[in-house]
Parts: C-alpha cells; structure tokens; sequence
C-alpha cells in the first residue's frame, strides 16, 4: 500500500505508550500497526491502540466549539469560532474573578494523559486559583506519596533485570498497562524468569489462575493483610537485619506494632487462611530479590489506603528490596525541563492557604483536590463559593464518586466549560465544550511527568479534524486571553523546546531518538542516602507526624454488610475502554456489548438470577442495573460490577442514560474517608443484589 510510515506512541487509550507505525496517505491515517522495533512495547499494542483509526475519524467526534442555547442538558448548541469561544470562557472566568476571588473558579482534570494536565496546574497559577481538582486521591498518588514519605521516592517493579517472585497486588497488568508498566513485561518475567507469582485480588483474573498463591481478599482489608505479613516477617526474622539496621528508623516501634497482627486477627479481617499469609511471607521474603507489582485498587479500595501504602513500601524496604535490581526501584528523571518550572509554582499564587484541600485538612504533598471535596465544596458554599469550572479530559458525572452529587453541584455552577473528543455526559451540561485534538494530531511528549524515568516522543502524524484544537493550545491561548500572555509561549512548538532544551535536543532530533532515559542508578542510597528527612527509611514517618498523622501503619476495619445489603460491591475497568471513554467505538463496543456484574454461582442461584439476566445492584445511596455474567471466581459474598458506563447510543436528550448502569450512583463521597489524601471508598461497598423487572 503506498503511502507514508510514520512513527509515534500509542497514548490517550491508556497510560501504556506503546510504539505504533502509522500509515499516512494524502494527509489521511490509512492503517495502525504495532511498532516491533520499540525497545519498551517489542510489538505489543492493546485493542484500543488499534482502534486508532476509529477515534480519529468517528461520525460523533467534536470538530467545532460549541456554545449552550436553551436550558443545561437540552441538546441545543451553537457552533462558534476559536476567538468567540476564547471571549466566551475569559469573559466569564474574569466576571466571575472579580465578584468572588479566583478561587471561586475552579479546574479539573482527569487521569494524566500529557502535558495538559501540568499545563493547567500553571494556568490555575498564574489566574490565582489553588483550586485544581483530579482523581489522584484515587488513582496513583496515595503509593506517590505514601512512597515520598517513607522512602523518598516512588517505588516501580524493576522488569529490566531478573526477579525471583512477583507479588501482584490490586492490579490486572494483563488488562490495563496501568501508569505505563506493560503488562508484556510481566508476561516476559513469568515466562524467561519462572519468578514465584504471588497475586492478591478478590477476583481470579487471569494472572491469578498463573500464580502459584492466589490470595483471595476480603475487599477493603489489604491493610490487614499487609500488616499481617509484615508480622510474619519480622517474628520469623526473614527481614533483611543490615538493611535494617543500616538504613531504616523506627524499625522497633514497627516490631512492637505489628505484634497485634497476628495470622489469625488477618486471617479473620482477610478471609485468607492463616497458612497462605504464613505462605506468601516466607516466599517474598525469601526471594532475593522480589518486587511487588502494585495497582490501582490499592488506591480506592477503602478509607484507609494512606496507611495500605505505607505498609508496602515497609514490606519491600525490610526484605531489602528498595533500589535493588529486580525490586522496586527509584528511576532517574531524564533531562528534560523541571515540573516546578512547567507547572509554574513560583509565578503568580500566593494563596495556597485557600485550597479546599487545605480546609479540609488534607496532606500538602497531594497536588490536586480531591474530587470529592470539590463537589462537596461546590453543594455547601464553604470554605467559600465555587462558582465555575473547566473540565479537561474528563467525565465526572461517571468517574466521580457519588454520581447524583456530582450532577447536582454541576447544575448550580455559573459557568461549565469541558474540552473532550466527543460529547458525554457531563459536556452535555456544560456552557462551552471545545473540540480536542487526538495524540495523532500533534506533537507532544508523552510521560512527562510520571516517575519512571523516560519521556516518549508522539509526534504529529497528520493535521487536525475540523478545527480541533490541543488540549495544551487551548490552555495556552486561553492563558493569553486571560490576559497572562507573559506566562505563556508563542505556540506549543516553542513550549516543547524549551521543556527539551536541559536533553541537547530539538523535537526532530527527540522523535528520531524516540525516548529519552535518565541514567539509571541501582543502590543509590549507598552514596546519597534516602530523600527523607533522617536520610533513612522512615518506618516512624517524621513528616506525617509532624501533619498530625499516624506516623506507624494502622489497620483499620472495613465497611460491615448488614441485613439489607448483604453483599460487598467491588469494580472493574472492561480492558476494552479507557474509564467512562470509547463506548462508541464500535470495534471496542462489540467486544464488551454491556455492563457487566459478576457473580458466584451460589449467589445467582439464592437471588434467582440466570447468565444474562438484568441485575439491580442496590447500595445505600442508589440503584443501577447491569448484565449478570455467572462465576466462580468470585467469593459468593463478592459481586463485581463494570466501571464507567454510558450508553452514547441512547443520545443526549437522555444525556446518555448516564446513571442507568453507572458504578458510581452506587459509591458514597461522605466521610469516613482517609485522612490524609481525602480518599473514598470506591470498592467494598455493601450492597445487595435484585433480578430486575423492568424490560
């Protein structure tokens, strides 16, 4: 086929960045294939990356900047130009400045996808909000930070050199590629290595059926269980006793501590047998090295993942497994320009004391607010009105927690304005909704920013749709309107050149190299210590002392079923989609029709509930339905429901059926939720089931 190859990374589908060639012809994408010849994804690419060509030339894709006529959510728009649409937002983002501070205007964004998300940390900065909002309290930042804390660093499983156990712990790589670590590099270990696997999941996924220890957890207890572990550990005196003494504080305050966590209290709190916890210390303890392979439900799976974290980070520094090869390394930033100066932290705001967070008491390492607090914030009038909000690469009335709230506390905004590829749920909504540029219609750096020690190229491969903009332009030239324009580049091109001018290269030369390394460094605190404040681990945290925190590791008891809700509701990403994004991709769609919610065969049979069956899921703050898929993978006291669902088919005057199958109508934003980073329970919910009556 004749035409153009071009190289890029896949990104927007997932975090995982892997290396596509694309074929270009007469300024169009003609065909995607997986890149064999890039050293991280070795041809490996995910049904989303392939859906490429889908995203970028869907019937339904945003092309224009539209503005409301009529009443919220009645469908009816305008199409207006760039300048309009500009006027349009720095109008009101300063009518709004000026009657109620800026902190009265708020931005959110969701998972990280590029440079848009630190490029508006910097536009908040210079317009003097502390108000940007985001998920990270559920989503990565509880191990960032917890990792900070404790060690100095965020600890990543080293794939790149041999491993002798792998203990999976709340995550699926298989299906996710979550934070860019590719589930291939798993499968490679498993397969060359023959490493112990070790995997800790309420559900059997596939990686369980391969491990030689599959500990079925009790949703919301991996506290318990790390604990638990750690008892073991210490009583058998398989820690690493030089590393120990050498190089951690507090080790025995933590030895008194985890005495109370014996393996029949965690056996109890867990559901797991006393001799598997006994099992699978003795096994990770024992590998020299190991490293463990963390996910995102460590992150949202109860009001206490702050202290989950923490213990894990324990668990790998007193094996002696931080910073060493096969364990859970600290990587090298490349040289590329620093995210302080990116996001603008020494420009223009002073008032950080404002933050929501702040008033809420939440942890100053946490950069974002949580999603919860804003809403709450948005729905109470305190600390102070929140009367607008931009919306970047989002969907909160599906990804945030307690659904009806969200939508409630939208509806009483002065002015929404979201920038997406296609219309949701929540754009449909909004004033203003700015259509978006797809990875292959600019160039742009991929994994700034996340600590993992590379930066991707993803250069341009053919010229924006209609009239879609970057999400990294539209900050940009509304920073300009704003009137910032001294904060601000000339155009994006210059913004890239600057942030690779520390590497020695210009973009060209950044794309023809395809990635850029920091030098990596095993057993780095051999010579420079640990970024703590005692230079050590610190088993006893200093810093979340000093904050008013617990600085040892606690456990604490999960959400009880009662009577009424008998059962405990957990949630999974379908692999098939990005969070609530692409279900109107059809090649993706056909592949996972419907939401989903598994359940035990026992469970089905006392419910009277048939595969296929339509399924209320009922928690106390609402009811959803979803398709019964029947398991034994599941303990019967576990149900597992689909994240992320809409139905794009059902259209806007509907705004999508938005609550219909949604996990999060289901999930509650009220305390108790953890008292460091704000985090809500998002799994172990207790809920009961229903065969549904309706059609």
């Amino acid at each position: 086929m004749k035409g153009e190859w071009k190289k890029t990374h896949c990104s927007r589908f997932d975090h995982g960045g892997c290396g596509l060639k694309v074929l270009v012809k007469d300024g169009k994408v003609i065909r995607v294939l997986p890149d064999s010849t890039d050293p991280r994804s070795r041809g490996y690419v995910c049904p989303k990356g392939m859906a490429t060509l889908e995203r970028i030339y869907h019937k339904e894709r945003l092309l224009t900047p539209l503005r409301r006529k009529g009443d919220r959510g009645s469908g009816k728009w305008e199409k207006i130009s760039w300048d309009q649409a500009l006027d349009c937002a720095a109008t009101e983002f300063n009518r709004i400045k000026g009657k109620n501070g800026a902190q009265a205007v708020t931005f959110a964004q969701g998972a990280p996808k590029g440079l848009e998300y630190l490029m508006m940390m910097r536009l908040a900065n210079v317009f003097g909000s502390p108000n940007v909002a985001g998920t990270q309290h559920v989503c990565h930042m509880p191990r960032e930070l917890m990792g900070r804390v404790t060690c100095g660093f965020l600890p990543i499983p080293d794939y790149e050199m041999p491993t002798r156990c792998i203990m999976v712990w709340g995550g699926n790589p298989y299906n996710t590629n979550e934070e860019g670590i590719l589930g291939i590099h798993l499968k490679r270990s498993l397969l060359q290595e023959n490493p112990e696997l070790i995997v800790v999941d309420p559900f059997q996924s596939e990686i369980a059926k391969k491990a030689r220890l599959w500990l079925q957890i009790k949703p919301g207890s991996d506290d318990f269980l790390a604990l638990g572990l750690l008892h073991v550990i210490i009583n058998e005196k398989l820690y690493d006793q030089q590393f120990v003494e050498q190089w951690t504080q507090g080790f025995d305050d933590l030895k008194e501590h985890v005495q109370r966590y014996t393996p029949k209290t965690v056996s109890n709190a867990t559901w797991i047998p006393e001799e598997k916890i006994f099992q699978a210390a003795k096994i990770y303890a024992r590998s020299k090295p190991a490293l463990i392979h963390w996910g995102n439900a460590v992150d949202n799976n109860g009001v206490n993942t702050s202290q989950t974290c923490r213990a894990l980070v324990i668990l790998m520094a007193v094996t002696g497994n931080l910073d060493a090869p096969g364990g859970n390394i600290q990587a090298a930033l490349p040289e590329v320009m620093s995210l302080r100066k990116l996001i603008g932290i020494d420009l223009l705001r002073k008032d950080t004391e404002k933050s929501i967070k702040t008033y809420y008491g939440i942890s100053p390492g946490l950069p974002l607010i949580p999603s919860s607090l804003l809403i709450k914030t948005i729905l109470s009038g305190r600390p102070y009105p929140v009367r607008s909000l931009f919306i970047q690469g989002s969907n909160p009335m599906i990804s945030y927690a307690d659904s009806d709230s969200t939508f409630k506390a939208f509806k009483q905004l002065d002015f929404i304005m979201v920038s997406d590829l296609f219309m949701t749920p929540t754009a449909a909504i909004a004033d203003l909704v700015l259509p978006v540029a797809t990875n292959m219609e600019y160039n742009d750096i991929g994994h700034y920013g996340l600590p993992h020690g590379y930066v991707l190229a993803r250069p341009k491969v053919i010229e924006p749709q209609g009239e879609c903009w970057p999400d990294i332009k539209i900050i940009n030239e509304l920073g300009k309107r704003l009137g910032f324009a001294e904060y601000f580049w000339k155009d994006t091109e210059d913004l890239l050149a600057e942030m690779l001018a520390p590497s020695g290269l210009n973009y060209e030369q950044f794309v023809e190299k395809g990635m850029i390394r920091g030098k990596k460094r095993y057993y780095r605190y051999r010579d420079e210590g640990f970024k703590t404040p005692s230079g050590k681990i610190e088993i006893y945290s200093s810093i979340l002392k000093k904050q008013g925190y617990q600085p040892l590791p606690e456990a604490v008891s999960s959400q009880k079923t009662v009577e009424q809700y008998p059962l405990i509701l957990i949630n999974a990403k379908p692999k098939y989609f990005f969070h609530s994004a692409y279900r109107s991709l059809e090649s993706l769609r056909k592949r996972h029709t419907d939401p989903r919610v598994r359940i035990h065969p026992l469970t089905a049979s006392k419910f009277g509930i048939s595969k296929s069956d339509k399924v209320d899921i009922i928690s106390p703050k609402g009811r959803i339905v979803q398709t019964a898929m029947i398991t034994g993978s599941l303990h019967p006291e576990v149900i597992m429901a689909d994240y992320g669902w809409w139905f794009p088919e059902r259209g806007e005057g509907e705004l999508f059926a938005w609550r219909e199958s949604n996990v999060n109508v289901l999930t509650d934003a009220e305390p108790p939720h953890d008292p460091i980073l704000g985090t809500t329970a998002l799994r172990g919910i207790p809920c009961r089931i229903e065969k549904h009556a309706g059609k």
